[in-house]
């Protein structure tokens, strides 16, 4: 058989073949596509494979015989308003890119190993360290995973964990709310590296039960650079009545799927962080404890939760509770500077009073979150989402605001791949920061998403 010439190759390869749309199923999402057209070469070789047509959110794959390799970016852009004035007058606007990703997934071998990678070019989310306790906050996922059948999946690496609240499970870009409730941003880590299993167990007819563990860092992303601390070990148990959501509507908020049957997934979750240096788990190394010899103490801190998701027939509803406590070493002399050096603290200064400063720099405290919307024909939905945070008298200040109302109204006009979202809402203070002409923060803000 004649070889290809080289600069046919090479122009085969820029026709990058496409993959089915990308859903997002947790590590589920990156779903093989049978809908394509293939170009074979020596020895029936598949080099190319192309996709029959393309709709957003299908991103560009290159396909070979064993697999693989998508990329598919995504963009956010946002404009909002706000006033702390209970008249609404001196407004203050901003423009914003609110996420701005490319992720790439490698699949190989009849989905049994997987790469995934992901970079969000914004990265608003800045370390509030400095020297040798900074990190990159671009990077937002990379692991391995490998799944020897349908039952087990094992990971490790840098991802979105599966041991904080049910709205985690959910990309950004994937949200009926422009962001998530406040009880993921006072409570859930999100991110971090380690080893996790995930499991999928029929349990009779069509009931499913979903057990995930994990051991992680919790450091979150500083822990590419050390490991402060102990290790945090997390379980979360999930439990489906009704077996599984249709078009992975598990992992996605809007009922677009308008699911013809009513489905249901209820779970509770646990983790402890053995050695906590950072509020919760977010910025590892930004509080290291010592006793009088210098050796590194650090507190303990334990999180716990219960959430559900129900979906019917364009209507759904999400909850969650979520409560941390925390626990103190007893012999606390001092803590570690910035820069490293030992600050000893004063001969003055009660085991009390060290114990209120340690417990005074972690997000203390309990809330709960619950939301619902409904989508219409026309694909245009309504949501509405009520939170309530509660902080311990000596915590983290987390609940300056501590009530939110959030009205969001979205139009799909590709799902979650094309859509503009609005989100008019009031952040209510706590008592003792109310005043005559200000209760809190009134905003509203507008989204457009694209996923190619």
């Amino acid at each position: 058989m004649r070889k290809p010439k080289p600069l046919k190759l090479c122009c085969l390869a820029i026709l990058l073949a496409c993959m089915g749309s990308v859903q997002a199923q947790d590590e589920e999402r990156y779903e093989d596509d049978t809908t394509g057209t293939g170009s074979t070469f020596q020895k029936g070789t598949q080099l190319l494979k192309l996709k029959k047509s393309y709709t957003l959110g299908d991103g560009i794959s290159l396909r070979s015989a064993n697999g693989y390799f998508h990329i598919n970016p995504t963009l956010q852009t946002l404009f909002g308003m706000n006033t702390a004035n209970d008249n609404l007058s001196a407004l203050n606007s901003s423009f914003s890119i609110n996420r701005a990703r490319i992720t790439l997934a490698a699949n190989l071998f009849d989905r049994k190993y997987n790469l995934i990678a992901r970079l969000n070019l914004p990265s608003n989310n800045q370390s509030t360290t400095t020297g040798n306790r900074s990190f990159n906050t671009v990077l937002q996922e990379a692991y391995f995973e490998y799944r020897p059948n349908l039952k087990h999946t094992f990971n490790i690496g840098l991802r979105a964990d599966y041991i904080d609240s049910r709205e985690t499970r959910f990309q950004g870009e994937d949200l009926s709310f422009i962001n998530r409730s406040a009880i993921s941003s006072s409570f859930d880590a999100i991110f971090d590296y380690g080893i996790r299993y995930k499991g999928n167990y029929r349990i009779g007819g069509k009931q499913l039960l979903r057990p995930y563990l994990s051991i992680t860092s919790g450091d979150s992303r500083s822990a590419l650079q050390k490991n402060f601390g102990g290790f945090k070990y997390g379980v979360r148990l999930d439990y489906l009545p009704f077996d599984r959501f249709s078009e992975g509507g598990e992992f996605f908020m809007d009922d677009l799927a308008r699911e013809s049957k009513p489905k249901l997934v209820i779970g509770v979750v646990f983790n402890y962080n053995d050695g906590a240096s950072s509020a919760m788990g977010t910025n590892g190394g930004r509080y290291i404890y010592g006793d009088v010899s210098q050796k590194q103490l650090l507190p303990t801190y334990t999180k716990w939760g219960v959430d559900y998701l129900f979906k019917y027939n364009g209507f759904y509803s999400l909850g969650s509770y979520v409560t941390t406590s925390a626990k103190t070493p007893s012999d606390v002399a001092g803590e570690f500077r910035l820069n490293g050096t030992f600050n000893a603290y004063s001969s003055t200064q009660t085991p009390s009073q060290t114990n209120d400063l340690i417990l005074s720099r972690l997000n203390l405290g309990s809330g709960f979150n619950v939301q619902g919307g409904y989508v219409f024909a026309s694909d245009v939905s309504v949501g509405l989402r009520f939170t309530r945070l509660n902080a311990n008298a000596v915590s983290a200040a987390f609940a300056d605001y501590n009530r939110f109302y959030t009205l969001a109204i979205n139009k799909y006009i590709a799902r979650h791949n094309l859509k503009i979202q609005g989100e008019f809402g009031f952040d209510e203070f706590r008592d003792q920061l109310k005043t005559s002409t200000s209760k809190g923060n009134y905003y509203a803000q507008v989204m457009a998403t694209i996923q190619l």
